[in-house]
């Protein structure tokens, strides 16, 4: 069966595509220096590009620069892509392998006479290359899935993995129906070579389109994370804190308690030590808060000294010796601001509720007993017992 595919008009799409797609990644790059997978995409899509620029004065037989560089340049791209999504994901490049494969067969094909004299050799060369950087692709993007998922991860992994499988049915095709020196140039060729060349149009497409929507999918992520989280700890932040407790405490139905603390004179550390002095308290106060507690507990900054942590099925004997717990570890912490090592105490208030206590009212007994704390001294440990009001009178 024959069927018509134009193949310097399919060369002339491409290489307008990708063009583009280069330039739009260096724009990225040049906008923000510090995204290297930009500047790497950037390159990827101009090497591909490039072949196909090329590809497009191909004469049939072989050339070095036409078929030789072209199909190299085709290899360089998706090597370099790979390299685009290990940046993506926080990887260290491995630059060596992505250039070993490219080089390899544009060696090889510029120094063997039989590649040269036999395009299925060529081709399948070149689609066995292919198929391998393709896969490692996929494979960077499903590794990273169980790290971070982002919408788009799951299509574009599969995506590469069908390209890597197209690759190599396509060199097996060429074993069964081979393809002729004309074949590569006519407008009729065996129906599997119009699939794979349609199949390598869309990858052109698809690849860069899909690197783009999983950048603006971690974008969309950090900027919830941003709005969801205390910048200076990562902690929860105050809504994200309540609305996590009101989640929690509803699914739960059982006894839970609630740490309210806060990290003692913090106003007179900021007016001798500045503000970095305090923001460096109060990191490391939360970092000892986090370590004390269970891992199931969920633990947010409320406000500018006050932390907030609800450890679900905890009796009010076991919260008030976390408490206790919180408050020796931060005692006992070496702060050193400046050339000089600085005592940095908490207080405490623990409040202990069943079903019928809201959190509302959960956060109003440990408020009231935190002000009991200070008001005793401060550096203690207050428990809200049932009958007290929750109040400050």
């Amino acid at each position: 069966m024959m069927v018509s595919v134009n193949l310097s008009t399919v060369s002339v799409g491409a290489f307008a595509l990708l063009a583009v797609f280069a330039l739009v990644y260096w724009r990225q790059w040049r906008q923000d220096s510090t995204r290297i997978e930009f500047a790497l995409l950037s390159a990827a899509t101009a090497a591909g590009s490039a072949g196909a620029f090329l590809s497009i004065f191909s004469s049939g037989d072989f050339g070095l620069i036409t078929v030789g560089l072209a199909q190299t340049l085709m290899l360089l791209s998706a090597t370099v892509m790979w390299q685009a999504l290990r940046a993506f994901d926080h990887r260290s490049l491995n630059l060596k392998h992505a250039v070993a494969g490219p080089l390899f067969f544009f060696l090889l094909t510029a120094s063997a006479p039989f590649l040269q004299d036999d395009v299925n050799a060529r081709f399948q060369l070149g689609m066995l290359v292919g198929a391998i950087y393709t896969a490692l692709a996929a494979r960077e993007l499903m590794v990273s899935e169980t790290e971070e998922r982002l919408i788009n991860r799951p299509f574009t992994y599969k995506w590469f993995g069908l390209m890597s499988a197209l690759l190599v049915l396509s060199g097996i095709a060429a074993f069964v129906w081979p393809l002729g020196t004309s074949d590569v140039v006519a407008a009729s060729q065996p129906l599997w070579f119009s699939g794979i060349v349609l199949a390598m149009f869309l990858h052109a497409v698809i690849a860069p389109v899909s690197m783009f929507l999983l950048v603006r999918d971690r974008l969309l992520v950090e900027h919830n994370w941003a709005a969801a989280t205390d910048m200076l700890t990562g902690l929860a932040n105050r809504g994200t804190f309540l609305d996590l407790l009101q989640t929690l405490s509803m699914k739960i139905r059982g006894e839970g308690a609630f740490l309210y603390v806060d990290v003692d004179h913090v106003k007179r550390i900021n007016d001798r030590f500045g503000h970095s002095g305090g923001d460096h308290v109060l990191k490391t106060c939360a970092e000892l808060i986090q370590r004390e507690l269970p891992e199931h507990a969920l633990l947010g900054r409320l406000a500018g000294a006050e932390f907030a942590a609800y450890v679900p099925f905890c009796k009010v004997e076991e919260a008030e010796t976390l408490g206790n717990i919180i408050r020796d570890s931060v005692a006992q912490q070496m702060f050193f601001l400046g050339d000089e090592m600085v005592e940095v105490t908490v207080s405490v208030g623990v409040a202990h509720g069943a079903v019928q206590v809201t959190p509302d009212e959960l956060l109003k007994r440990a408020d009231a007993a935190l002000h009991t704390a200070k008001v005793r001294g401060r550096n203690s440990v207050v428990v809200w017992h049932e009958g007290e009001s929750p109040s400050f009178a």
